[in-house]
């Protein structure tokens, strides 16, 4: 079969276009994985791979160095090319061949300078963009009066560096001569963390090549005075650390062959760090949650990123302590063209940790259930009650749960269900108000009921029915009064945040709707107990009054998933931070009850201190 290949016409335009649409925050990753697949080829024991700063003209470049097979003047020429490598196999789910070169330009436009030893002779070649051509080319220099690209630097080089094993250095020169290329790595004036260099490779990396070890200078790492350099530090994987931490866990799913890994990573009782940063001196290690893939990491969660999305994977509390890394099958994924993010094989379509969330929970360990319960914060409320008047609400509308319904063959609606109902056809049930006066009274001060209803047994032995376990629940009610607890979930200036695929719904303890009922409240009350007593009974019955209005919000919206016309999109809105915000607002709809409840909890108060009186 004959055929004619395809070529560029206007490489110039499509080279400069690459280069300018590259991301910025992925060149840490791709000039270290260029340096330790080379160092993987060097003799074991010999596989290194260092990183410092150069100083130029007084001015400090970061600098990649390693081991491994140098590279010749025809080598150097050829690596420097858009999409192509030496020693190293192109293809789709491998090496692309333009991932180091087309970061390294879009953030080092005035040179990335090369440097490669290869039996005792070192050539050198730099690439930059050139603003009479412009476009990124080759510099030339003038060599023994001829302009050259590549050049032999050995005898330059003799008395400084060993010339006796091959090795491979990359510059960066970064976007002109006074650019700081150690602490400003991805942009002039764009200044990130003094680990910012060590952060990236371990948050990236979960594995590095076999024996493969990695070096960097003090400059890079934190501690040790802010301007030092000379001394190094070592840097570890994770798995390099685990077995100093309490404990960890990978179960595989047998359905999928994707592998999660949990591990408990507390802080040090006698310091700010955790137990792996500790371990790990050369970069500040915290808690998260990433998928990996090929031994690298993607859609990497950490700090209150992670904590905010934790309660769907389980871990309503405790994200601080916990990481989660879920391991996809090599043939399970592609990363994408700037090898930033995973993408399925067939369809392209983008992977998230999000897509396991389920499968996090479903697989959790039992030891790290009891972390997370060991770390939900001490809570005086019983907040039994709001949960049954909503769950009570919420079965109004005899909603079945999104799996149930995806295992009906014909869901059809009979006499018995609403299933799809506008509305919830009317029930032997208390009206939503005296329910909230109800549920506002809780529990008496000597922990028993005002009033018991006759409660009328099963036969023994008796269960639900399939179709009864199968209605939806009411989300778990958790009310946060610690800011920084708002913080982690994203709260602050909200009144709620629910998180369905969890069913748990967080309430903002400290939202603005509770101070302002609080106001009104100690107006109304105020002189008829000890102010702080006062104070703490209002500030309850404020809390959970906007806890089940928030509450009553969010079954309503889940009350609208089989109904006509609303999509996932709508639901989503409907129960957002903002919309339950406006529910929490209408705080005047509640002060009646707030008032009979703090009223009724005063008289317990002044008969509870006549009867501890003296006789």
């Amino acid at each position: 079969m004959t055929f004619e290949r395809l070529t560029i016409e206007d490489d110039r335009f499509l080279i400069n276009r690459l280069i300018g649409q590259a991301p910025r925050h992925t060149l840490v990753r791709e000039f270290f994985m260029n340096a330790q697949e080379s160092a993987a080829l060097a003799p074991e024991g010999r596989r290194l791979v260092r990183i410092y700063p150069t100083v130029i003209d007084g001015v400090r470049k970061l600098t990649f160095w390693n081991t491994g097979p140098g590279m010749s003047a025809t080598e150097l020429r050829t690596a420097t090319n858009i999409s192509a490598s030496i020693n190293k196999r192109m293809s789709l789910s491998e090496n692309f061949g333009i991932g180091a070169k087309v970061s390294g330009l879009t953030v080092s436009p005035a040179g990335i300078r090369y440097r490669s030893c290869k039996n005792g002779v070192v050539h050198q070649v730099t690439i930059g963009f050139d603003d009479e051509a412009q476009t990124f080319v080759r510099f030339a220099y003038d060599v023994e009066g001829r302009q050259e690209s590549v050049f032999d630097v050995s005898y330059t080089l003799r008395h400084i560096v060993d010339l006796s094993s091959d090795w491979t250095e990359v510059v960066l020169m970064g976007e002109d001569d006074e650019h700081d290329t150690v602490s400003e790595p991805i942009g002039k004036g764009i200044r990130v963390d003094r680990s910012y260099v060590t952060t990236q490779i371990f948050r990236r990396f979960a594995e590095f090549r076999p024996g493969v070890k990695v070096v960097l200078d003090v400059a890079l790492t934190k501690g040790g005075g802010r301007d030092e350099t000379g001394r190094t530090r070592t840097l570890k994987v994770l798995e390099e650390v685990i077995p100093q931490l309490p404990n960890a866990e990978t179960v595989i799913c047998q359905e999928t062959g994707v592998r999660i890994q949990y591990v408990h990573d507390p802080k040090h009782p006698s310091y700010s760090h955790s137990l792996s940063a500790l371990n790990n001196p050369a970069t500040s290690s915290t808690s998260f949650c990433a998928l990996v893939h090929k031994g690298e990491r993607y859609d990497f969660h950490t700090g209150n990123k992670w904590s905010a999305i934790a309660p769907n994977y389980g871990i309503p509390f405790g994200s601080t302590v916990l990481t989660i890394s879920i391991a996809l099958p090599d043939d399970g994924a592609l990363p994408n063209q700037y090898r930033d993010a995973l993408t399925t094989v067939e369809e392209r379509n983008p992977i998230s940790t999000d897509d396991y969330a389920g499968k996090v929970r479903e697989l959790m360990p039992e030891w790290v259930k009891d972390v997370v319960r060991k770390a939900h914060p001490p809570r005086d409320e019983n907040l039994d009650d709001l949960q049954r008047d909503l769950q009570k609400l919420l079965d109004e509308f005899r909603l079945p749960t999104s799996t149930y319904v995806k295992s009906l063959k014909t869901p059809e609606r009979t006499e018995d269900s609403d299933v799809g109902l506008d509305e919830a056809r009317s029930a032997p049930v208390n009206p939503i108000d005296d329910d909230e006066d109800r549920f506002l009274r809780g529990e008496e001060s000597h922990g028993r009921r005002a009033t018991e209803n006759k409660v009328r047994k099963a036969p023994e032995g008796a269960k639900l029915s399939k179709e009864a376990q199968a209605l939806e629940r009411a989300p778990t009610i958790e009310i946060l009064d610690d800011p920084a607890e708002i913080d982690e979930k994203q709260m602050k200036g909200r009144a709620g945040r629910y998180y369905k695929d969890a069913q748990t719904l967080f309430i903002n303890g400290l939202y603005s709707a509770v101070d302002r009922m609080t106001g009104e409240l100690e107006l109304h009350f105020a002189g008829q107990v000890e102010a702080e007593e006062l104070r703490r009974l209002i500030l309850k019955a404020a809390q959970r009054s906007m806890a089940f209005r928030v509450g009553k919000a969010t079954c309503f919206a889940i009350s609208k998933r089989l109904v006509d016309g609303w999509s996932l999109e709508d639901l989503d809105r409907a129960t957002s931070p903002e919309s339950l915000s406006l529910a929490a607002d209408d705080y005047r709809q509640s002060m009646g009850s707030a008032r009979k409840w703090v009223g009724a909890e005063l008289k317990l108060h002044e008969l509870t201190v006549e009867e501890n009186e003296p006789a």
